[in-house]
């Protein structure tokens, strides 16, 4: 099963960019569907002989609650089986994954593996995107929104890259990665999020550093680790910033500077938030508007207010017109993934996601104290990963990621099944040797 998750990151990360320059054939997008498949069968048959013991019942509530609200929705709304399957493409295609290390007891040396061929992925980006960036350039494009590298969204680039890094910055921390190899890793990863002018990077990067070094640092030398982070992000600063505004002066219309930018000059950043769009509008819409419109609009109705319009019925689909929701057309401008799973699933459906989202945070934080093993060390930097892709659920459509949503799922299942380990080794190693097995049942469930 390691080999299978070894090559499923390779497939996720590079099958779509690969069809959409007829490298391989256009079916071969649905690669990553196809190894979901494998995984469920794989989870249902040897979870059942194992009685799934090393899945929380926090995870089995809150995933049985999503099946119930995206049931209602689909039964409220009498949804087309075209947008059902096309949703369910969408929504659960990662989350086999999820469960996968919990069946699975992965090795340290195995995730050691795992990480360094997310790093080797990520490495690669950084020459893709440099010939992505010349090629707009000399084809007269101006903005960056096409320099995603093989993972086919500028902003999704960029917030897989920060998720990257700070797990770097935790092995760094726990002496688990070299500062030398830490420093290179930065400097090669932080060209891509330069030029692809993804200005949240802005926000993200530095917290989500600062956060994993605040939490990974040994006592005694947290000031000191802190000191060393906030010199690293001057010089990515130094760089990201020249960068960034280089290519956007050379625009022909609306340049600005980054500074300009976040200090409101003219009101870009209050337009970038709110334009005004409405229901039906051509125009593009805020990051506000995604959630604010959305919810106006479902308040009319309360079966629509909690459950949505139903899985898929306010998405466009790949598959075809078929398969497209018929809300798509007046909704089809609120596209990041909070806008998608408010419409489609209703608050309790984002609200849910929100939830599973703190309670891997939470995992996280439990489990870093053990630290006697690579989960543990990743975990410290795991709190800024879960923040760092929560905001993306409210910028982009982050959800149709087959890259982030896998390597996401992956991490976040591994570090829910390490906290139930942990928990009954714990319980195992406290009590007598004749009740132990059965404590350590009731602990686990």
């Amino acid at each position: 099963m390691y080999y299978f998750t070894y090559a499923t990151f390779i497939l996720v990360a590079v099958a779509a960019y690969l069809a959409s320059i007829n490298v391989v054939p256009a079916s071969a997008k649905f690669i990553p569907e196809a190894l979901s498949g494998i995984a469920v069968l794989y989870v249902a048959l040897a979870g059942i002989q194992q009685r799934f013991r090393f899945i929380a019942p926090k995870y089995w509530l809150i995933f049985a609650g999503l099946l119930v609200v995206i049931l209602c929705g689909i039964l409220s709304n009498h949804v087309a089986s075209g947008p059902i399957v096309a949703g369910t493409r969408y929504y659960l295609r990662a989350l086999p994954f999820f469960f996968l290390p919990a069946i699975y007891d992965f090795k340290d040396w195995q995730l050691r593996r795992l990480f360094q061929l997310l790093m080797l992925i990520s490495i690669l980006q950084c020459p893709l995107a440099v010939h992505q960036r010349f090629f707009l350039e000399a084809t007269g494009h101006e903005s960056g929104d096409d320099v995603y590298g093989t993972l086919m969204l500028s902003g999704t680039l960029s917030l897989f890259l920060i998720c990257v890094l700070s797990v770097a910055t935790a092995l760094l921390m726990r002496e688990r990665l070299s500062f030398r190899s830490y420093l290179a890793l930065f400097l090669v990863l932080l060209i891509p999020m330069s030029i692809n002018e993804t200005k949240i990077t802005v926000l993200l990067l530095p917290l989500a550093l600062l956060m994993t070094i605040l939490l990974a640092s040994p006592r005694g030398k947290r000031l000191q680790r802190t000191a060393i982070g906030l010199g690293v992000l001057a010089m990515g600063a130094c760089i990201f910033v020249p960068i960034y505004n280089y290519y956007n002066l050379h625009h022909q219309s609306d340049s600005f500077t980054l500074q300009e930018y976040f200090s409101n000059k003219n009101g870009m950043l209050t337009n970038y938030l709110s334009t005004g769009a409405r229901v039906g509008t051509t125009q593009e819409a805020g990051r506000l508007d995604d959630l604010i419109v959305p919810l106006q609009e479902l308040s009319r109705d309360p079966v629509k207010f909690a459950f949505g319009v139903g899985l898929g019925n306010a998405s466009k689909s790949s598959l075809g017109p078929a398969f497209s929701g018929v809300y798509y057309p007046i909704y089809w401008r609120y596209e990041t993934s909070s806008g998608t799973f408010l419409l489609e699933t209703g608050v309790f459906g984002l609200a849910l996601i929100l939830l599973l989202h703190w309670q891997i945070a939470r995992d996280a934080l439990a489990i870093r104290r053990a630290d006697s093993s690579i989960v543990d060390s990743m975990a410290h930097a795991w709190p800024a990963a879960v923040i760092v892709m929560t905001a993306g659920l409210f910028y982009i459509p982050i959800h149709l990621s087959e890259a982030a949503s896998y390597a996401f799922f992956f991490f976040s299942g591994l570090i829910a099944a390490r906290r139930v380990r942990v928990a009954a080794t714990v319980r195992t190693a406290t009590i007598p040797t004749r009740n132990r097995a059965a404590d350590a049942r009731q602990l686990v469930a």
